[in-house]
């Protein structure tokens, strides 16, 4: 049986996750990824990439997306150290009201079942012993594991591209996609910057924040914004921490150990995309690898630390950058089959790219192989975007 021939335009961390799945398909599958700089650059290269056990960056309803990504970055840490860059510092999730508290509450009891550590902390001391920059008195508890902290994107996506590669997978790096050949609203192939061309079966647009740019290759409107992912790398004032900064979880913000200094964003949910300041639709290919940051969202940011963990907000600004994340009006990816026959998409992951994209690409390799769908894909599915 002849093997189907598929292309993937994009190199970051959700190519890379679908190449691997993909290439799980042994004898089935004839993959050829597309990456026109390097393998987990770009917005991958910029995701701070928590993938935390509890907290609101991803629903409990997809509770089993959360620790399938988790225990497949582990899993890599296990047969190479480093090789999906874990640093495990645990988390704290603040309740901030009882909506959030009932959130978290949840999120542990799941987390526990599954093996691992968890618990709700009311003792505002105790809080402090974990966190001792935070300031305790507005809000209600928090949530706290050791078991969890964060990983690196690009490490992933290049582990993860490796395995496809030794599974027969052929990378082409440096390599832009320039054109997408389409016959009677089929897809065909495509043309690359170097003038060669490609016959496909099948083209995964995987390109996060160039996806509107891409669609436009056949006739597609790929119903993404662009918001403002601005992180901020501060010092701590006086000395080096000396105590293992958790990664701190907010509603509006989130804060991470980065060597000895920390790194702040504002949260992805808290984005509106009504602000302008927040979201619209811009050119990826402009973004500077460092700096191109608002003086907004570091005036909001250090208000934030001022109300909430006032211990490090006279920490000195060390360096800054800005990226894009891709996001559709209702915050989930955008999975699978579009309107033209043979180009689906694996975009629109916003913030939850490390957390999500494991279990997505694991669903949408099944899809294009098997033509199976999930409730993951239903979900998820370019359709449900064209709703009024």
């Amino acid at each position: 049986m002849a093997k189907k021939k598929i292309g993937i335009i994009g190199g970051g961390i959700s190519g890379a996750g679908l190449a691997y799945h993909l290439s799980l398909y042994e004898g089935e599958a004839d993959v050829t990824v597309f990456e026109k700089d390097t393998i987990g650059g770009a917005s991958t290269a910029k995701s701070a990439g928590t993938v935390c056990l509890f907290d609101d960056s991803l629903k409990n309803r997809y509770w089993d997306v959360r620790l399938y990504g988790f225990e497949s970055y582990l899993k890599m840490e296990e047969e190479e150290k480093g090789s999906a860059g874990f640093d495990k510092t645990g988390t704290l999730v603040v309740a901030t009201n009882e909506e959030v508290e009932k959130v978290i509450k949840t999120g542990i009891a799941l987390a526990k079942a599954a093996g691992y550590t968890g618990e709700y902390i009311t003792d505002k001391d105790r809080i402090k012993e974990i966190l001792p920059d935070i300031f305790t008195e507005n809000i209600l508890g928090a949530g706290y594991t050791e078991d969890d902290g964060y990983f690196d994107g690009t490490m992933i996506s290049n582990t993860y591209m490796k395995k496809a590669q030794k599974n027969g997978v052929t990378v082409k790096t440096g390599v832009k996609v320039t054109d997408v050949k389409i016959v009677d609203n089929k897809v065909k192939g495509l043309t690359t910057d170097d003038g060669a061309e490609y016959e496909f079966d099948v083209v995964v647009d995987c390109t996060g924040p160039w996806s509107k740019i891409t669609g436009e290759m056949v006739g597609l409107n790929v119903p993404i914004w662009h918001t403002k992912a601005e992180a901020f790398f501060l010092c701590p004032p006086g000395k080096k921490l000396d105590y293992t900064f958790p990664v701190l979880k907010y509603p509006e913000f989130y804060a991470l150990r980065a060597g000895d200094n920390i790194f702040i964003c504002k949260s992805h949910l808290s984005m509106d995309l009504n602000n302008p300041m927040h979201a619209g639709q811009w050119d990826p290919d402009k973004l500077p690898a460092t700096g191109g940051t608002d003086d907004y969202f570091i005036d909001f940011l250090l208000d934030q630390l001022d109300a909430k963990v006032p211990g490090i907000v006279d920490s000195g600004l060390v360096s800054s950058w800005l990226s894009y994340r891709a996001e559709p009006k209702d915050f989930w990816p955008v999975l699978g089959k579009t309107p033209v026959e043979g180009y689906m998409l694996s975009t629109g992951f916003g913030g939850n790219g490390v957390i999500e994209v494991p279990a997505a690409t694991r669903d949408l390799a099944k899809l294009i192989m098997r033509d199976e769908s999930t409730p993951l894909l239903e979900n998820w599915a370019f359709e449900r975007l064209l709703e009024d």
